[in-house]
């Protein structure tokens, strides 16, 4: 039964808490860490809703999703996210749909699903008294769970919230919280007590895609962006079965669909809005009735153990010698300080080479993948 355990959340998390005592993947910090390996999905489209420029980790005057990855953590009992790029810090948000279970989910977006961020789930969905049509995904993808964020407001803050996607409607979703960066280099996360999840974001990339349809560049090599972690018993997941994500940028009022998504548009492709080619449409519900995945070239989602793109990321490999060990240590250690963006070595790209850099490097000493 999808998401059962959400009918006992509390005890449920706190069972699964205290039975996890294993060393966490990850650290949950808006930065790519070398447990996730090598991305799954990588962007090959410029954004169409601003090309961040500002990289600083809390503000940004722009959003793109530049890479894609996930790792299944069976030990602790969490699936990891990352998604490379940024967010703009003007409310716009970032929908993310997780098919988790091969038997349910919806391939097109229901109606009467929960409430969540003032109904932006359902305004997605199918109008079944005017016919409309929901967004609609690939054949091959049937979401199980929505996670929605976003970010904005003074003192710059992240809101999340999660949702059920039942076969037939209903269920269970709620509010996961906010968190507040601590000044415009400082880090957040959003650790949320009921559903377990966890989430944060840097917004410091000013690299990835550019703006330019003409020269749009490559979303590979970014390595701070959108981070999230979620109990795989809010999945429903068998164990076995693939784990694939959908995820794109949306308006503000989620009703006018960009052109970053994961997995990525056809090259050239403008934002999709509510009809498919860019036009707002508007409405309750059915506001994105014009946009079908399946219609397009391609997949719009990725899987968790699907190939990797973008080549071999390695983290901490400052001499491209295949290896991290002392000589990229010594070297890190050489250029601690302010840094110029770009500089190797200032794996958080907060123009500073610190403790915090130093912790990624030692947390993938050894060989490449």
């Amino acid at each position: 039964m999808k998401l059962a355990y959400v009918a006992s959340l509390t005890v449920s998390v706190m069972v699964c808490a205290s039975a996890t005592m294993a060393q966490a993947v990850v650290l949950i910090d808006g930065t790519l860490d070398g447990g996730y390996g090598n991305p799954k999905a990588a962007q090959s489209v410029h954004t169409g809703f601003g090309n961040a420029s500002d990289g600083v980790n809390s503000f940004a005057n722009g959003s793109e999703l530049d890479a894609g990855y996930a790792k299944i953590d069976m030990d602790n009992g969490y699936l990891y996210l990352f998604l490379a790029g940024n967010l703009e810090s003007n409310f716009n948000k970032l929908d993310v749909f997780i098919d988790s279970d091969a038997t349910g989910g919806q391939n097109e977006i229901r109606s009467d699903n929960p409430d969540i961020d003032y109904n932006g789930l359902n305004k997605m969905g199918r109008d079944n008294v005017n016919g409309y049509a929901g967004l609609k995904f690939d054949a091959g993808f049937a979401a199980d769970v929505c996670i929605m964020t976003t970010i904005g407001g003074d003192p710059v803050t992240q809101y999340a919230n999660i949702a059920q996607m039942l076969t037939d409607g209903g269920g269970a979703g709620g509010y996961l919280g906010n968190g507040v960066f601590s000044g415009p280099t400082g880090i957040n996360l959003i650790d949320d007590q009921v559903y377990g999840c966890q989430l944060s974001i840097s917004n410091a990339n000013t690299g990835g895609v550019s703006g330019d349809s003409a020269n749009p560049g490559s979303g590979c090599g970014v390595i701070t962006g959108i981070e999230m972690r979620i109990p795989l018993a809010l999945l429903a997941w068998d164990g076995v079965s693939d784990i694939k994500i959908c995820a794109f940028i949306n308006g503000n009022g989620h009703d006018y669909v960009s052109n970053q998504v994961l997995g990525s548009l056809p090259i050239g492709s403008g934002n999709l809005g509510g009809d498919g080619v860019g036009g707002y449409l508007g409405g309750f519900p059915g506001a994105l009735r014009g946009v079908d995945f399946a219609a397009i070239d391609g997949d719009q989602f990725f899987s968790a153990t699907g190939p990797d793109v973008c080549g071999s990321v390695c983290l901490g490999d400052l001499n491209d010698d295949k290896v991290v060990d002392s000589s990229d240590m010594g070297g890190l250690l050489g250029a601690f300080g302010p840094c110029a963006p770009g500089t190797p070595g200032d794996f958080n790209e907060d123009l500073v080479i610190d403790s915090a850099d130093l912790g990624s490097m030692l947390g993938v000493f050894g060989a490449c993948p």
